[in-house]
Formats: C-alpha cells, structure tokens, sequence
C-alpha cells in the first residue's frame, strides 16, 4: 500500500459534494435499502468527472494492493473507504478525502466492512514501512513486528480487509519481481506491487 499525496479536491466535488451527500442522506433515511449510484452533472457521471484525478493520485495503481494497470474493463471502481451504506457515514458518499482509486479485488473483498483501525494510504502519518513488512520467498505481507501493538493490529487489520496477503496476492507480487529483476526498465510507475519490488531492491 503505497503512501499517496491527494491533489485538490476536484472544483465539481468543491461545489455540489454537500448537495449530494445530503440527497444520498435523505434517500438511505427514507429507504434504508436504497442502492447507490453515482449521480449525473451536465450529462456525465460524476464518478466520471473524478475518476481521472483519482487514478493519477496513485499513478494509475490500486490504492490498496499497488496491482497495475487497472485496465478499463474492469470498471475501474472507486472505492469509499467509509462505507457510504453505512448511517454514519451517507454524508461522505461524495467528500473527496473519502474516496480512492481501488482494484475490483480489494473492493470486492472489503465490501461495506469498517473498523476505525483501518489505514488510509494518504494519511499524513502513515509510512509503508511502519506498519508492513514482506516475505520475499513466499511474497507474504504482514505487520512489522518491530512495532507497537497497536500499529500491528492497524496493518493487520488493513492487510485482512482488503485481502492483501491473499494467496493471489502473494503469487502475482512473486511473478511481477521475477519480471522486475530480469528488466532493465524499473522506472518505478510502470511495476505493480511498488513497495515489494522495491523493498526487494534494497535487500
């Protein structure tokens, strides 16, 4: 999970994210079943309006598990990391810090789950290193043991919900630093799983 720096808030999000966050509000309130959807500005989705500064803040990778590229097809889902089903948070549906560039993966192994443990990768504060550590023969992410208690339940927590440290994971960060080691191109933008290959580097 790379650190991210997030950009401006998007001027259409700077003008309309209170209107709709408080119409997503009204429509849970009244039907607490209601599904979302990202709501329309002259013509085009918003998620539509957002969904390029998005995935230039992580380079085009997942927020979550560094997979590259996220082709088109696959939707490319923008993730809220408060779950906007949930009560407490219907009125960040539409509020820029909420929302992130995500893989179908982590999104669909995530779902509407919280736990106010949970890392955000542009937290002012967080650093890869501080919280997560690797196995390069297994390709295995886990807490850094050398940590706080609570900095390891905070990684655990994040590696568990967005399913870092899946079997798929763990084999396709082993592929992409067999392919990373025999290139002579390691531009660091155009390898998914950065901090793996990376932090192999330094080894």
């Amino acid at each position: 999970m790379k650190k991210q720096t997030r950009p401006v808030e998007p001027q259409v999000l700077q003008d309309n994210s209170a209107k709709w966050n408080a119409q997503w509000s009204a429509l849970r309130a009244k039907n607490p079943s209601a599904g979302f959807s990202w709501y329309q500005l002259d013509g085009r989705s918003v998620r539509d309006w957002i969904l390029p500064v998005l995935r230039e803040m992580n380079q085009g990778h997942c927020s979550f598990c560094d997979a590259y590229p996220l082709e088109a097809s696959t939707n490319e889902p923008i993730e809220h990391f408060r779950p906007k089903s949930k009560p407490e948070f219907h009125d960040l549906a539409y509020t820029w810090h909420n929302l992130f560039y995500s893989c179908n993966f982590c999104q669909s192994h995530k779902r509407e789950t919280w736990n106010d443990l949970l890392i955000a990768p542009d937290a002012d504060d967080y650093e890869f290193h501080d919280y997560f550590i690797f196995d390069f023969t297994t390709g295995a992410m886990s807490e850094n043991p050398r940590e706080s208690q609570e900095t390891q339940a905070r990684a655990r927590c994040t590696i568990e919900l967005y399913g870092l440290d899946s079997d798929s994971r763990r084999r396709f960060r082993l592929i992409e630093l067999i392919k990373w080691t025999k290139s002579v191109d390691r531009e660091d933008n155009v390898w998914a799983y950065r901090d793996f290959v990376n932090s192999q580097s330094l080894i």
